[in-house]
């Protein structure tokens, strides 16, 4: 009798720590995705810097832009960024009409991080291209760019994550391009995935 209630309790005792052991296995925990892709669109406005027709100009512009990420489990990620940032057009009343538009396409080293949950912060540096096209009543267009080498921007963002891959975002990014001395702040609405 007292071997039956041994044996009982052993295999009791061995049932129990299986289970413990399957619960605390890594193979039950979601595995952490480690990088992600966030793209977004948003308006932008442009600090008018320009001396001559300063009143030509229109402040109010979009910007698109896209990252990779690079996301440990620690509250700092490293990445990419690039994008199309429109920084302004100029546009000049009749009889001779010129519409200009400036636009920089950064490539830029993003670090970020987290804080409070669900906000976060992005600093990001590096060059741009800037593109320059000109259009005249006459049908004379010009284009010209040039080459940025110190650009950076600051983010401030809040992101919901929506189940374990998809999430939305929204940002308000400063960006400067020392080739000009060029500055817009936007207001993004961005996507995100991890894989």
């Amino acid at each position: 009798m007292n071997l039956k209630r041994i044996i009982v309790i052993k295999l009791l005792v061995i049932a129990c720590s299986l289970h413990a052991i399957a619960q605390t296995s890594d193979y039950t925990k979601p595995k952490r995705k480690k990088f992600a892709v966030y793209a977004g669109v948003g308006p932008n406005y442009y600090f008018n810097n320009l001396e001559l027709g300063k009143s030509y100009v229109n402040n109010f512009n979009y910007s698109f832009t896209g990252r990779v990420m690079w996301e440990p489990e620690h509250l700092l990620s490293l990445g990419v960024e690039t994008g199309y940032y429109r920084l302004y057009t100029y546009n000049t009343p009749q009889p001779n009409h010129v519409h200009i538009a400036n636009t920089a396409i950064p490539i830029q080293i993003v670090v970020s991080m987290k804080f409070l949950q669900s906000f976060y912060a992005n600093f990001s540096m590096g060059q741009s291209v800037l593109l320059n096209k000109i259009e005249t009543e006459n049908n004379d267009n010009f284009s010209a760019s040039s080459f940025s080498v110190a650009d950076f921007g600051g983010t401030l963002g809040y992101r919901k994550m929506l189940g374990n891959r998809f999430s939305i975002s929204t940002e308000a990014k400063f960006y400067y391009s020392s080739g000009f001395v060029d500055r817009n702040i936007a207001l993004l609405f961005v996507g995100g995935y991890r894989f």
